[in-house]
């Protein structure tokens, strides 16, 4: 028999649970009854077994009503008191029998409720609303978590190290998970990745940007099968690795005398693009596609600009390290005129988010074959990407009130773990995958796992590889190149969309729209029609000459 009793799970979450003092923060109450929902499978007698005595209607207004009260008060309503009366009373009953008590589940799923409708609009500090205390000090807690504890929560009481609670964009609208019973605060694991909420400022006279308009530049244009070299054994990171395992770098010699840099290059492209869409949001580049001195060329470009970045960086190994860096860098502009109403001669604030590469790429014999390696690393072997895997970090970054963007590495986006739960729990807006990979084609893996992560919870999905990266996937069954450099898959309208580059063109302009849907909670609330999904509405070519 189990003596994992109610008392002793809840004083792990945190030792203060039954205090007075610990209902006065709804992301705490959350963190506790939802671990505990999670933990005993309770979650699940929101779909059945519930019968309640109030219409749903009826019981969706209460819940809202104590939630508002709850956050405008900053202490506990009385129902709440109530409910966790109830959690106290049945605190020696063992967590796998909470699914059996009624009454429990009752007041757990309350509980849940409430502390969600109180927590309505956390994270999304970008909208013009400077009178809510509740939403600064959250969104206050969320960036001071991660600069000192290293890692984002809204919690006060739940230590970071038990469970985190971070911002929700998307509900899964099916299935049954304890991820489905929320519109507002995500329940994630305290495991490895270390994940990072990043609002930006927003104006005093905010621009309602219902249409994000993003430049990929999907460069190198060509890549060579000698850019990839064997790392000699006594140089690599890990000395002792079995036979036929080896490493692999991916090392493009720099640009040819008086061809212009990237800099000039995405400037160009830049203005281009304005002559085919009125403005240009964001800029994104694929997986190492710039050494770090081209990351902070093309950021010093864009930045003046308010363009924000997201590109793929390669770093060769620096001092004493024996392994490069493959990482991403988002780069978000501040326009610090627009929100002080101060006049400014600063140009270019901005902030800067680095987030590593989680996995190493493994080339075995199909991806030689298929990207005509053959005659630089051996088939019989299978190569690792020489890169470090430092910390795991990923950011989730607002730019918009109805948008926020996780960006993710190639093998990031296909492996499940160990970033999947934390993306799936708190449903971005939109995740913009940057590969090194073959053609963006309906039938391939990036095809597949966008698909997952559209179907649940929701994401809008962008993946970009280079065009080097594409003309040189050639299967042994297929003759012709391919320049399917991006693929696009979101919720709301159908099948994956490849967009492959004409010739004599280096860039791509995506127009993504807002889009409000309801979505509705498991146990019977709706958003109110707040979800953002964003949706391709135009596609159009430049080029940089």
């Amino acid at each position: 028999m189990s003596d994992l009793t109610i008392e002793k799970f809840c004083s792990y979450v945190s030792p203060d649970w039954d205090a007075d003092k610990f209902l006065m923060w709804p992301p705490d109450v959350f963190a506790l009854v939802a671990s505990l929902l999670l933990k005993s499978g309770a979650y699940c007698y929101a779909v059945s077994g519930w019968k309640r005595p109030e219409t749903n209607l009826e019981w969706v207004k209460t819940m809202r009503t104590l939630g508002k009260e709850w956050r405008t008060k900053l202490k506990p309503p009385a129902n709440v008191l109530s409910w966790r009366q109830t959690i106290i009373d049945n605190k020696t009953e063992p967590v796998f029998k909470v699914r059996d008590c009624d009454e429990l589940c009752k007041a757990l799923l309350s509980l849940s409720a409430a502390a969600d409708e109180a927590c309505r609009g956390v994270g999304c500090t970008v909208s013009s609303d400077d009178t809510d205390r509740f939403l600064g000090e959250a969104s206050q807690l969320l960036q001071i978590s991660a600069k000192t504890l290293d890692v984002s929560t809204l919690c006060k009481l739940v230590d970071h190290s038990v469970v985190r609670v971070l911002p929700k964009l998307h509900t899964p609208q099916s299935g049954i998970t304890i991820r489905s019973l929320t519109h507002h605060l995500a329940l994630c694991p305290a495991g490895d990745v270390r994940a990072k909420w990043a609002e930006r400022p927003h104006p005093k006279n905010p621009i309602d940007r219902y249409c994000l308009n993003l430049l990929l530049a999907p460069w190198p244009v060509t890549v060579s099968p000698f850019h990839f070299k064997n790392v000699r054994p006594t140089d690599a990171e890990l000395l002792n690795m079995p036979d036929r395992f080896g490493f692999f770098e991916y090392d493009p010699p720099g640009p040819l005398p008086g061809a212009p840099d990237v800099a000039e290059r995405i400037e160009q492209m830049v203005k281009n693009a304005c002559l085919v869409v009125d403005r240009i949001d964001g800029v994104v580049f694929p997986e190492i596609s710039l050494t770090e001195t081209e990351y902070q060329q093309v950021s010093a470009v864009l930045m003046p600009k308010d363009i924000f970045l997201i590109c793929g960086v390669r770093e060769a190994p620096q001092g004493e390290q024996r392994a490069g860096k493959n990482y991403l860098r988002f780069d978000i502009p501040v326009d610090l005129e627009r929100v002080t109403n101060q006049a400014t001669t600063s140009a270019g604030e901005f902030f800067s988010h680095s987030q590593e590469k989680h996995h190493r790429w493994r080339l075995e014999k199909r991806q030689i074959v298929q990207y005509g390696l053959g005659s630089c690393l051996d088939i019989e072997w299978n190569w690792w990407e020489h890169i470090s895997i430092d910390k795991r970090e990923l950011y989730f970054v607002v730019l918009e009130d109805w948008l926020t963007v996780c960006a993710l590495i190639c093998e990031d986006l296909a492996r499940q773990d160990p970033v999947s739960e934390i993306v799936r729990a708190v449903g971005p807006n939109l995740v913009i995958a940057l590969l090194m990979d073959g053609p963006q084609l309906a039938q391939r893996w990036p095809a597949r796992y966008a698909t997952v992560l559209a179907d649940d919870p929701g994401s809008s999905v962008l993946t970009l590889t280079s065009v080097g990266m594409s003309e040189l996937s050639r299967p042994p069954s297929i003759q012709t190149r391919s320049r399917a450099v991006a693929l696009w898959k979101d919720a709301k309208t159908g099948d994956a969309v490849t967009i492959e580059l004409p010739p004599n063109t280096d860039g791509v302009v995506l127009s993504l729209s807002r889009e409000r849907q309801t979505e509705w909670s498991a146990d019977g609330r709706d958003d109110g029609g707040v979800g953002g999904y964003p949706t391709l509405s135009g596609i159009h070519f430049v080029t940089f000459s």
